[in-house]
């Protein structure tokens, strides 16, 4: 499969759902699949967006809460850090965020995004865009 760009960076399908696994310390190392013409690099050369070509499952680890889980959407735009770790996506179904005691159901079509402090504390926000 040849790559839709100039960069080298490979996208694969891989099956209907690819998971990502980021870790706080160290950059993701997968294969996204992008629509071509839709990507965008950081300056260090990394990935920072482009529009999904397939749904994707990314998980984001984090040692306060373990890992959660962003179904992400096709045809709709996954953004990365400079670092390469996963900041926000449009959601392919509903999932819920616990924060404490407290439940948000965070439906599907809206707009999650991940951050985490310099501590390492993950922080998630749900909004309709």
């Amino acid at each position: 499969m040849k790559s839709p760009n100039q960069k080298g960076v490979l996208f694969a399908l891989v099956s209907s759902f690819l998971t990502i696994n980021f870790g706080i310390s160290s950059p993701a190392e997968a294969a996204i699949s992008c629509e071509t013409g839709t990507v965008v690099y950081h300056p260090n050369n990394s990935l920072a967006t482009c529009s999904l070509a397939q749904n994707i499952n990314v998980q984001v680890s984090s040692p306060t809460i373990g890992t959660s889980n962003f179904p992400c959407k096709a045809k709709s735009y996954i953004v990365f850090d400079e670092k390469g770790q996963f900041n926000s996506c449009e959601l392919s179904e509903e999932i819920q965020i616990r924060t404490g005691n407290v439940v948000e159901t965070c439906p599907a079509e809206y707009k999650v995004r991940v951050s985490f402090s310099n501590q390492g504390v993950l922080s998630i926000n749900c909004s309709a865009y």
